[in-house]
């Protein structure tokens, strides 16, 4: 018997916004500019609409005012997380298993501090510097391309899966964790003397989302 995945919390309000006429995973801005859902601050705070499948802050990033932007990613992640697991027919328990408050934990290690990165590539993953040309064939990127949340957080998720199963010999077996698979994500230097900067990076994005959510694998 084929075995069903289970359907997270707000699946179906998440397909609705991502499911186009012809089945195209694109937003569906419902008559509103894509910019509506990001807070304005010119010196003052802005109403907004709060997202659809709200995940909630990570700890040290508010959304409150004119910081109320960093929850403008949150459907994108839930629409990114259900076609993730769905796909790989990913249940909880299961090592490659991801949740939507472990992947904005991630994103805001990327780009909490930054607006503009936040509404293109919040996961950096087609950051010139870092690009390799590997991220062609496993992310369906093309180098120096326009990104959106959207193919940001898609191609993040197939470039974490394949970092994860990348052995010590350099080889691909099965996917080892997501430690491991954030600990090879990041390229970016150590901010802890003494830690290799891959560790610091895992521990600093894994850390985080048990401090703001508990147990985030739920």
């Amino acid at each position: 018997m084929v075995r069903m995945p289970k359907v997270p919390d707000g699946w179906f309000d998440a397909e609705s916004e991502y499911l186009g006429d012809g089945g195209d995973r694109s937003p569906m801005t419902n008559g509103q500019s894509e910019s509506q859902g990001m807070a304005r601050a010119e010196g003052v705070s802005v109403q907004t609409q709060g997202p659809k499948n709200p995940i909630g802050p990570v700890k040290g990033y508010p959304e409150m005012g004119r910081d109320a932007w960093r929850a403008g990613n949150d459907a994108v992640i839930v629409g990114a997380v259900n076609k993730y697991n769905f796909a790989k027919n990913l249940f909880p328990g299961d090592a490659e298993y991801m949740t939507p408050k472990l992947m904005k934990t991630w994103m805001m290690r990327e780009s909490g501090g930054s607006p503009e990165a936040f509404k293109s590539d919040p996961f950096q993953v087609n950051d010139h510097g870092d690009w390799v040309p590997e991220k062609g064939r496993i992310a369906g990127l093309t180098e120096g391309q326009k990104m959106t949340p959207d193919a940001s957080a898609e191609a993040a998720l197939k470039w974490l899966h394949y970092k994860g199963r990348i052995d010590e010999s350099q080889k691909l077996g099965p996917y080892q964790g997501h430690y491991e698979a954030l600990r090879k994500y990041n390229a970016a230097a150590s901010r802890v003397p003494g830690i290799p900067k891959g560790a610091d990076y895992a521990n600093a994005v894994l850390n985080s989302a048990w401090t703001s959510y508990g147990d985030w694998q739920k």
